[in-house]
């Protein structure tokens, strides 16, 4: 396994934090994804969607988003269990992530969005531009 990582960026910290609390080791390829290395050809060939993480598989597919990784890990890694040890405890898990994913990230990502979309540009296609 080989991880493609995109520095400080909230979905692959989010796979860098649980693979450091599971204790797996796996090499890490870096991408400056302020320097838009992500757009690039080496990251384009892995995922069109130029969008980091990307985990390459031991076969050499490729999993291209970080909650699909997070359980692909621990159905790899079961021990100790981070994601619930029984089916109610993995939909409460779940059930916070989305949470979190619609209630923080979201409005989060689109501040950043609408703060560093280059000029000429509007965040929010379609709307009127004052």
């Amino acid at each position: 396994m080989k991880l493609f990582d995109g520095g400080r960026a909230p979905n692959p910290r989010r796979v860098r934090v649980f693979l450091a609390e599971k204790g797996i080791e796996v090499p890490i390829a870096p991408f400056d994804m302020g320097a838009m290395e992500h757009r690039g050809p080496d990251l384009s060939a892995r995922n069109p969607l130029q969008r980091l993480p990307v985990l390459e598989l031991d076969d050499g597919s490729f999993l291209t988003e970080s909650t699909a990784i997070i359980e692909y890990l621990e159905e790899r890694f079961p021990e100790v269990p981070m994601l619930g040890s029984n089916a109610e405890e993995r939909a409460r898990n779940r059930e916070l992530e989305r949470l979190a994913d619609a209630g923080v990230l979201l409005p989060v990502a689109h501040i950043v969005h609408a703060t560093n979309s280059p000029v000429g540009i509007s965040p929010n296609p379609g709307a009127a531009e004052f």
